[in-house]
């Protein structure tokens, strides 16, 4: 089999914000760079498509993101691909289908889209038959939604009967029959309503099964991931941004007892549990493999206090899929301006509380006590301090320092106070975790 051995030179990218997690969007290039390797193979069949002069379409979405997509989507061990490009005014995007045979590509077939943007392509077994489907979502000019065709390919490219819209979409098996379903999430629109609606494939069709309604503030899903939210039990894990810039978390699975669509953090009163200003997302925090669900809080602080400079702790949180609590599994103090967490000893838990300094750049854990049910803040346990590069000094500073990541250090100092809840400078290291890390 072909191996793929190089990437395209250059590929434009724009970030997304929002949860401290890097996105891409898509990115056109005009008189596209040579590639190399396989992908300039595939061009050299672009080039012949064309005068020469084309426009590359990179997907906004999904976890393919590459104008140029090498993917065994027909599962014969040998590579085939998926060129994007536009060779017009920008109305139509083609999508060059491409097998590899006899050592060398050739093209299967180049459709032509109405299209302005590519949303993702995907890559899954939907109907069962051991052979992945070509899932493509795009944009046209006239829509404020994207557009799911469906492609299958057995020796040439077939076309199925689908054709649905979406604002966002998760591949995963939700009914457990081990095959593939989609589960289209809409976002409120005017005439649109917010809902999500789980697809199965029949009679080569995308038919839904069940539906349920989403939280209608919601403007943009800054992440939709198909995970096990408690074990044996898939679902979707929706973080949305709401009008007023919170995130919010909505978590959707079917009940086969029921059966039916479930969105059990949904409120009809507006108020979510999972509401927080502090911008990010869920995802396994402790390895454990299953999401963990944020509930974001300030930590403990005195009546009249500068609110802030409090830092904020996590509560990273697993569903109970009986009862739809959210359960803690670990917390964490959150350091959004230089990027990490501390997760929390046991313990700290209503033990400690921590300052965050903007000028230095310092972290500082300090003990509680609780007084007639109010606190009083007493020594320092910990600092953690982040400097740049080129103004640590190791001999002046009075910190030590534990990690490097990039352009910055991180380093610590010991509080002078040795209590049951201090901790060592390997426990620090233990416990510091970069975000999205």
């Amino acid at each position: 089999m072909k191996k793929l051995v190089a990437l395209i030179s250059i590929i434009l990218v724009l970030t997304l914000s929002g949860c401290s997690v890097m996105s891409f969007q898509g990115s056109d290039i005009m008189c596209p760079p040579n590639a190399t390797g396989n992908k300039a193979e595939i061009q050299e069949l672009i080039d012949s498509q064309t005068s020469g002069e084309y426009t590359l379409k990179y997907p906004k979405s999904g976890n393919n993101r590459s104008s140029i997509i090498i993917n065994d989507y027909d599962k014969d061990d040998e590579e085939e691909a998926i060129a994007l490009y536009s060779d017009d005014d920008g109305d139509h995007i083609h999508l060059l289908f491409v097998d590899y045979a006899n050592e060398e590509y050739t093209v299967i077939d180049d459709i032509l889209l109405t299209a302005s943007h590519i949303d993702r392509i995907d890559f899954s077994d939907i109907d069962g038959d051991k052979v992945n489907e070509i899932l493509v979502g795009y944009t046209t000019s006239t829509s404020s939604q994207n557009t799911l065709n469906i492609f299958k390919y057995n020796k040439k490219i077939t076309q199925l009967n689908i054709s649905h819209q979406y604002s966002s979409l998760v591949i995963g098996d939700f009914t457990s029959d081990k095959n593939d379903d989609v589960l289209l999430i809409s976002l409120y629109s005017g005439d649109i309503a917010a809902k999500a609606q789980l697809m199965i494939h029949n009679n080569s069709e995308l038919v839904e099964l069940s539906s349920v309604e989403l939280d209608s503030d919601i403007k943009q899903l800054a992440s939709a991931t198909y995970s096990q939210i408690a074990y044996g039990t898939y679902g979707a894990v929706l973080d949305g941004v709401s009008s007023t810039g919170d995130y919010t978390t909505q978590v959707v699975f079917f009940d086969p007892a029921s059966p039916a669509l479930i969105n059990p953090l949904f409120s009809y009163s507006g108020y979510n549990s999972t509401r927080r200003s502090t911008q990010i997302c869920s995802y396994d925090y402790d390895n454990n493999e299953l999401i963990d669900i944020p509930l974001c809080s300030l930590m403990q602080h005195t009546e009249n206090e500068d609110l802030s400079a409090v830092s904020r702790q996590i509560n990273w949180c697993n569903l109970d899929t009986e009862t739809y609590a959210l359960n803690t599994s670990k917390s964490s103090i959150f350091c959004p301006n230089d990027g990490y967490m501390l997760t929390m000893p046991e313990k700290w838990n209503n033990a400690v509380t921590a300052r965050y300094n903007s000028k230095d750049r310092t972290t500082t854990i300090y003990m509680i006590e609780y007084i007639d049910d109010a606190i009083t803040i007493t020594d320092a346990l910990v600092s953690i301090k982040a400097y740049s590069e080129d103004s640590f000094d190791k001999n002046n500073s009075g910190y030590t320092e534990f990690l490097r990541s990039g352009a910055t250090v991180y380093a610590y100092s010991i509080g002078t106070n040795d209590s049951y809840l201090s901790v060592s400078g390997k426990e620090i290291s233990s416990i510091f975790k970069l975000v999205n890390q």
